[in-house]
């Protein structure tokens, strides 16, 4: 019998059966099936149809494509190379089909090979301190991946640190082992019957939106959720760090909306160490650029899914695509009709052609991640953004990887803490909880906390020790250090993160510049009257991006005449800083010889002086030069020449093969024959 070509979760969505259980039981018939995107094959679609009842699968119609971007030749020359591909074997069995070779040509090596084991099961464990590698190893686990969960729980831990009984049972519970009671393993170490994670409930996926600056990233989330965040920035790109739950017909899913350019490179850090899955934009009129690169760089070091989005697929050919797709393939992202398990969407974020095809793939990955958090306990997650916000103080976007936020609640981030005052989820409404994944505005804090602090919900009686031992642990003694002959700026900006990059983009240009720059402050919000006053004491400038002076802090900056420098987009103040720089420069000056002259006739004028009649033998002579005379060896003297003319008129310069007069106060025994340098002082090229 005789299918069209379907896909794994084609045929999941057709008979509304989870792709984890189908692609269990191709695995049980014997069929190879890389992924959900893996092509069934007669056979296999047969198989399956037999175990799942669906409707009218035999001789279903093709699913209509809503993007036919792809050449039908090029897709059948790809369809044609993955089933001439070999059918793929687990890397356990590669390696002992490699020994058993060996083996049989050399038997020597019988004894220095051993056959790779497969790989251990988790082991029921005991919730006590324990190493990194302890513990990696009764998870089962390679230590690089346990230190990167941990990292994702706000934890910086090496392979040798001793974990903590807490830490030790979130882990137990984020990777579902056993856990054996203390005094059940005193009496024979019997299992328990609990297993660790039995309350975690399936929660919203996370999807960083990353890629090169003006690529399309805020465009597409404006699509897709209806609004107009793009027109909003100022410059027409993005510069912090949104997130956002966008309801979908796929499902709510959260977006962190991450900047482009060059100097938010931490910014975007954080948008991946927070997401499940990260969504790389290219545009296909450009290809792949530095900050794509970035992007791809550190999805793979968090070992988040990458899904790309090939985006302004109305402004090309359709071969422009097969170009995108070669430069992927370069940095090891094979497309999945390639051969290889990356998703490659192309979609017009500006038009909306291709997004519903690019939801569901962000969809169907979250469920193969299996994605759940436990909603009953304290909640704990990370601080995003932060910003000084009128009428609530110090405000920040945290978001939660487990447990729920509720008003009233106290807690502790970085080296600040405070009682939750209130609640502003994404769409500007107040709410009383936010549960996993679901961003929030929290109000409450004590002081302004650091973008990318940890974020954790204490009990009431034990937020003071908690915060003080928060502090303790993060205390740095100062090392501002102030460089001689720099420039002193004070900055002031609209959030931290702003903050954080526009503090690190200055310190790279002043390593560049000849003419550095002195942070003396760098703050959050308006500009007020105390830094007036310290600009005014250190002989600074202040430079603001996205904030404004207050009034009375205006008045006194005319009356201070301290300058203020407002900006929207960040690499406008870099510019200006580098202008400024470039015009501080400490100028270096050389006297350089212009001209000579040859002495003609001297004329002792009464009244005057002694005027040295002569010719300009090369250069130039000018009013402001320098005179060195010469008689043959000997220098007779030096001085600036007072009066210079030429046919009786008083002239600026005479140039070569002129005749002229001239006077320099300092020489009065001119004789024919001397010879006259002229010297100016001009800066040094």
């Amino acid at each position: 019998m005789q299918y069209d070509i379907m896909r794994v979760y084609e045929f999941a969505k057709q008979v509304d059966i989870p792709v984890k259980d189908i692609l269990g039981e191709l695995k049980k018939g014997g069929f190879t099936v890389a992924s959900h995107m893996s092509v069934l094959d007669d056979d296999a679609l047969a198989y399956i149809e037999k175990k799942f009842t669906a409707p009218k699968v035999a001789g279903a119609p093709k699913l209509e494509q809503k993007l036919p971007l792809v050449h039908e030749e090029t897709e059948q020359k790809y369809k044609k190379i993955a089933e001439d591909r070999p059918k793929e074997k687990s890397p356990v069995r590669r390696a002992n089909e490699r020994i058993e070779q060996k083996s049989k040509v050399k038997p020597q090596f019988k004894k220095q090979y051993k056959k790779i084991e497969e790989p251990a099961q988790p082991q029921a464990i005991i919730i006590q301190p324990m190493s990194v590698v302890d513990l990696a190893q009764k998870a089962a686990r390679p230590v690089n991946e346990l230190i990167l969960t941990l990292l994702k729980m706000g934890i910086m831990a090496a392979k040798n640190q001793v974990l903590t009984e807490e830490v030790v049972a979130q882990v137990a519970k984020l990777f579902e082992l056993e856990v054996i009671k203390p005094e059940e393993s005193k009496q024979g170490r019997q299992v328990a019957q609990q297993v660790a994670g039995a309350d975690l409930h399936t929660r919203l996926p996370i999807v960083t939106v990353l890629g090169h600056v003006d690529h399309g990233k805020t465009t597409l989330l404006d699509f897709i959720r209806k609004t107009r965040v793009a027109a909003r920035e100022k410059g027409g790109i993005t510069q912090h760090l949104g997130a956002y739950e966008a309801s979908t017909p796929q499902g709510n899913i959260v977006f962190l909306d991450t900047p482009g350019h060059e100097a938010f490179s931490k910014i975007r850090q954080r948008g991946v160490k927070a997401a499940d899955i990260a969504v790389i934009v290219v545009a296909a009129d450009d290809g792949l650029m530095p900050q794509t690169l970035e992007a791809i760089t550190q999805a793979k070091l968090m070992h988040v899914p990458i899904i790309v989005a090939i985006n302004k697929i109305d402004r090309v050919d359709e071969k422009r695509l097969e170009v995108i797709k070669r430069q992927l393939a370069q940095h090891d992202l094979v497309p999945e009709d390639w051969g290889g398990d990356i998703i490659c969407a192309p979609i017009s974020a500006k038009f909306g052609q291709g997004i519903d095809h690019l939801l569901d793939m962000i969809v169907l990955q979250a469920q193969m991640m299996e994605l759940r958090a436990n909603y009953a306990g304290k909640a704990r997650g990370y601080v995003l953004e932060s910003k000084i916000e009128k009428g609530r103080g110090a405000v920040a976007t945290v978001i939660s990887q487990g447990g729920t936020i509720h008003v009233g609640d106290y807690f502790v981030a970085g080296k600040t803490g405070g009682k939750i005052s209130s609640l502003v989820d994404s769409y500007g409404k107040r709410i009383e909880k936010a549960e996993p994944s679901v961003p929030v505005q929290v109000a409450g804090f004590e002081e302004l906390p650091e973008a990318g602090d940890y974020f954790e919900v204490v009990l009431k009686s034990e937020f003071r020790k908690a915060l003080q031992a928060a502090q303790e642990k993060q205390k740095v003694a100062p090392t501002k250090l102030i460089t001689e002959g720099a420039i002193n700026i004070i900055v002031k900006t609209d959030s931290d993160s702003s903050k954080e990059a526009l503090v690190e983009s200055i310190t790279k240009l002043s390593k560049k510049s000849e003419v550095g720059f002195n942070i003396i402050y760098a703050g959050i919000g308006n500009v007020n009257e105390s830094d007036i006053e310290l600009a005014f004491n250190t002989g600074a400038s202040i430079v603001c991006l996205h904030v404004k002076a207050e009034a009375n802090a205006a008045i006194l900056a005319q009356r201070r005449a301290v300058s203020i420098a407002h900006f929207g987009i960040i690499y406008k103040l870099l510019e200006d800083l580098e202008q400024r720089a470039e015009n501080a420069k400490e100028i270096e000056i050389v006297r350089t010889k212009v001209g000579q002259a040859e002495v003609l006739k001297v004329f002792n004028i009464k009244n005057i002086g002694v005027i040295a009649g002569s010719i300009i033998k090369d250069g130039r002579f000018t009013r402001d030069g320098y005179i060195v005379a010469w008689r043959g060896p000997e220098k007779i003297g030096e001085g600036k020449i007072s009066s210079l003319q030429r046919d009786k008129k008083t002239v600026k310069e005479v140039h070569t093969g002129f005749e002229c007069g001239f006077i320099v106060a300092g020489i009065e025994d001119w004789m024919p024959g001397d010879i006259a340098e002229c010297f100016l002082d001009l800066p040094k090229k």
